[in-house]
């Protein structure tokens, strides 16, 4: 599996060196020419999953066609077998052109078909067996009865700044909900439960409701917040067992938004975030623009990034310039650099900035620069600890003729496959205890638009 628009035309196909007049190979031709040397009768696939434009895939025409050949500049033509097969992994067709089209079967495949509901079923099957059987009933039920109306709803009255699939909004409420219930920092007791079901459902509710209204609630424009927090009280009250109401005492005063559960109280709690924010010290040494006095926005949104650390789940933080972004995350991430016994998660953050020059084999330099090598072909965080990369204003590089930005494109196949090829010997990387955070004002005014198969992973 390869993504063709993550690397340059002459490292996808090869390149003849200007200055040295020397060949250098390409990362499509090796792995074709590495399928054509294999003399097994196994097919072979290779896999293009990344966006299709009218000049990488130019090349391929004489390889899609009957002659089945691929033709580099330097004379060479690689023959291919008949147990050799192309995919192209798309989001859209809309900059390839009609040669292309035509040689090529087109599947589509209907968002509406599969849905968001599997994901939810097979996530409740990897629980940890400390997870009673009851919890995972109960949250079947929950999203059964109630996710799809706040999807509905969000759709229909509210605006988002970066736009979210359904089966992302789904995602991010299951992993908020897992972090808090049985993630690592967990302070849930499943044994103190085991005479008392129905507090564990309560509790279950809660931290549901907190999850649903932090992911389809999170993700829209906070003029919103007020007529979904309105709705998302009504919906379960009314969302019971045969009509009946789920009593989840969420205070009246302010909304939703403004409270956490507290799991240390038996059946949850709802407590204000005001409660909780970290008296402010004033450090002499510390630079005036890294100063962060702790407001109750601060505290929620450090909460949540935090929680969602500790199973591996990136966050993607948005906003209008001037709010307070980077210094927030930048703050969250120097306090959990200590060793956990110190009170952090022994975290080691490293800040990039994306600007309209940023090329992709430059952030490809600066993320490994950063890791350790581990063997020739792994890389990773230092031992017993975990690299986190904060890309600031991932949306600012220069968009190209045909829509892709590579920069992002080579963050995509990290995060989908958590790793990169070598730029010179063109092997496989795999990259362990990584992860990635990221941060952006919303599209317009030299910023574009994200494609949805980067931003779907937040």
């Amino acid at each position: 599996i390869l993504n063709p628009k993550c690397i340059t035309m002459g490292e996808l196909y090869g390149e003849v060196n200007m200055v040295t007049q020397e060949w250098r190979d390409g990362l499509a031709s090796t792995i074709m020419r590495r399928a054509v040397n294999d003399e097994t009768p196994v097919r072979k696939w290779t896999v293009f999953d990344g966006p299709i434009d009218a000049l990488w895939i130019e090349n391929m025409n004489t390889v899609l066609d009957d002659n089945m050949t691929l033709c580099l500049a330097n004379g060479e033509r690689i023959k291919l077998k008949v147990e050799m097969k192309m995919l192209f992994e798309v989001m859209d067709l809309a900059v390839a052109s009609p040669a292309t089209v035509s040689r090529i079967g087109v599947v589509f495949m209907t968002p509406s078909d599969l849905g968001w509901m599997p994901y939810v079923t097979s996530w409740t099957q990897t629980f940890p067996e400390s997870v009673p059987d009851a919890v995972k009933v109960k949250l079947i039920a929950l999203y059964e009865n109630c996710f799809q109306k706040g999807l509905t709803f969000q759709r229909k009255r509210c605006k988002e700044p970066v736009g979210c699939v359904d089966i992302q909004l789904a995602t991010s409420s299951a992993m908020i909900f897992q972090s808090i219930l049985f993630g690592p920092e967990s302070k849930v007791q499943f044994e103190t439960y085991a005479e008392k079901p129905d507090l564990l459902e309560r509790l279950v509710e809660k931290l549901w409701y907190f999850a649903f209204v932090w992911s389809i609630g999170g993700s829209c424009q906070a003029q919103d917040h007020e007529q979904f927090d309105d709705f998302a009280k009504e919906m379960m009250e009314t969302s019971g067992d045969e009509g009946s109401s789920i009593p989840l005492d969420v205070p009246g005063m302010g909304t939703s938004f403004d409270y956490f559960v507290d799991c240390t109280v038996e059946g949850g709690k709802f407590v204000p975030w005001r409660n909780i924010v970290p008296s402010f010290k004033y450090q002499k040494d510390l630079a005036y623009t890294a100063i962060l006095v702790p407001t109750e926005d601060t505290t929620r949104f450090s909460y949540l990034m935090r929680t969602l650390i500790t199973v591996d789940k990136p966050v993607f933080v948005t906003g209008m310039t001037g709010t307070g972004k980077t210094v927030m995350v930048q703050n969250l991430l120097r306090s959990l650099e200590p060793y956990p016994d110190e009170g952090g998660l022994a975290v080691v953050p490293t800040f990039m900035n994306f600007s309209a020059q940023t090329l992709s084999l430059i952030t490809q330099q600066a993320i490994e620069s950063k890791l350790e090598k581990k063997r020739k072909n792994l890389l990773g965080a230092p031992a017993g600890k975990k690299c986190i990369f904060f890309v600031d204003d991932i949306n600012m590089p220069l968009v190209e003729s045909y829509g892709a930005q590579p920069p992002v494109e080579l963050l995509r196949q990290f995060l989908d496959f958590k790793g990169f090829y070598d730029r010179d010997k063109l092997f496989w990387k795999d990259i362990t205890d990584t992860m990635l955070f990221t941060g952006a004002a919303p599209p317009g005014g030299g910023r574009s638009v994200v494609t949805p198969r980067f931003t779907r992973h937040y």
